[in-house]
């Protein structure tokens, strides 16, 4: 049993170093928080856009959303709503029509084309047909959105500065209607506060969100993101294929309804697991290859460069968590319980290791590595963004940064049920809770 211990102790080690780099890639950012993100000067002209919502049923809160876009500070005759309807059975359409805004009624029962990809290729190919230069920029939302009435004066000035692939201020319409919106709203404020800022700071790419997304037309309408996690593939094949990166809006602030119930929690993570991990697989090495062939490229620049390797990681922090998930409480598990039945465990050249040994490593770990992270980076994101996010009950705050650890821990079991399991569409609760502006 000498040997099998040593053995499995050397591959403990292994999976440290493979989990460890892969995520303290993604922490350093972390300690950039203070960092300010790129900004635009004032936009010398109006540009052109349109919101385009992907809906399947959405019959209650459809209205809500294309209000939400016309009530923007932008002239009228540049601001345009589209709603692709998928293979909708209620009255999504009607309703879509009656706030004003354009229906494309899209009818696709392929089984192998029930999630919200198809929905926008299709979609993207009824308004290909319309005559060129229609439309010059998409701004993406979702059913269940609203947008601050300054969105698209923000995105404006993104759009004339000559960015082309925009990722914008993603805030919660319900972060405080219970502790799991909460939890969920203070996760995209940490992603918005970590990991936008410190990125647009140092001209690295963003990644692309399915809502809160600003693209030119010439990138969006011949749609080519058909995984379930579209937003990070379409990322991914911007920058693989046209060299481009996701620029931050930082000013401009979209409400998105949070997830109320641990049912759909699981559901959006689940997804989310399945789609990164097969594009970890699939398109992660090529990022990796790009980046040693563009390292010494002089036309490239720096940010964009290493925007590649930023991706390949990000992607890796998917089968990492699986990995981790998978190895770490087995192996600890097993050595606590060998050591305390059967004694220490010698590993040749670095000595014996006891049960309280064992212990003492993994609690220092949990709070080091675990605990530690996942308690400062919610607290910093509340206090930080406090101004921006909209509180009605801070005691549900409280609990919910208190108890952040655990929503983590949901989050990676969901991401290991998304690895080993194909989990499909499934509509999510909505919340009645509105943005009054």
């Amino acid at each position: 049993m000498d040997t099998f211990n040593t053995v499995v102790w050397w591959i403990n080690i292994a999976i440290i170093i493979i989990v460890g780099s892969v995520f303290l890639f993604q922490l350093l950012f972390m300690f950039l928080w203070f960092l300010k993100p790129r900004q635009y000067k004032k936009a010398s002209k109006y540009h052109d856009f349109t919101f385009v919502i992907r809906a399947r049923n959405e019959a209650d809160v459809i209205g809500d959303a294309i209000d939400s876009c016309y009530k923007c500070d932008y002239p009228k005759d540049k601001l345009h709503v589209v709603v692709f309807c998928h293979n909708c059975t209620d009255n999504t359409a009607e309703i879509v029509r009656a706030h004003g805004a354009k229906a494309v009624e899209i009818t696709d029962h392929d089984p192998k084309h029930q999630k919200a990809s198809y929905c926008m290729y299709l979609g993207m190919h009824e308004l290909k047909k319309e005559p060129v230069g229609t439309y010059e920029y998409f701004l993406l939302i979702d059913a269940d959105n609203q947008v601050d009435k300054n969105y698209v004066l923000a995105c404006n000035d993104a759009a004339d500065e000559g960015v082309v692939l925009g990722r914008t201020f993603e805030n919660s319409k319900n972060l405080t209607d219970n502790i799991l919106s909460c939890m969920t709203g203070l996760w995209y404020a940490r992603d918005d506060r970590f990991a936008c800022r410190a990125r647009s700071a140092l001209h690295f790419g963003c990644v692309m969100n399915g809502c809160c997304s600003m693209i030119k037309s010439e990138y969006c309408l011949d749609w080519d993101a058909m995984s379930s996690s579209d937003d990070i593939e379409f990322t991914i094949n911007r920058l693989n294929k046209d060299k481009q990166i996701v620029e931050y809006i930082d000013n401009a602030i979209l409400y998105e309804d949070q997830p109320t119930t641990m049912d759909d929690v699981f559901k959006r993570n689940t997804r989310m697991g399945n789609g990164l991990n097969k594009l970890f697989w699939t398109r992660g090495f090529t990022l990796l290859g790009n980046f040693f062939k563009n390292l010494f490229n002089p036309h490239m620049k720096l940010g964009t460069k290493f925007s590649y390797l930023d991706q390949f990681w990000n992607l890796g922090t998917i089968p990492a968590a699986f990995l981790a998930v998978a190895w770490f409480p087995l192996y600890y598990i097993y050595s606590i319980v060998w050591t305390a039945v059967k004694g220490p465990i010698s590993i040749p050249g670095l000595g014996s290791y006891t049960w309280l040994w064992f212990t003492l490593f993994v609690v220092i770990v949990v709070a080091a590595c675990y605990l530690v992270p996942f308690l400062i980076q919610p607290f910093v994101s509340y206090f930080a963004e406090r101004k921006r996010l909209v509180v009605t009950n801070k005691k549900v705050v409280f609990w919910s940064i208190v108890l952040f650890p655990s929503f983590e821990i949901i989050n990676a079991v969901a991401i290991v049920k998304g690895i080993l399991t194909k989990p499909k569409w499934a509509k999510l609760k909505r919340s009645k809770t509105k943005i009054k502006q």
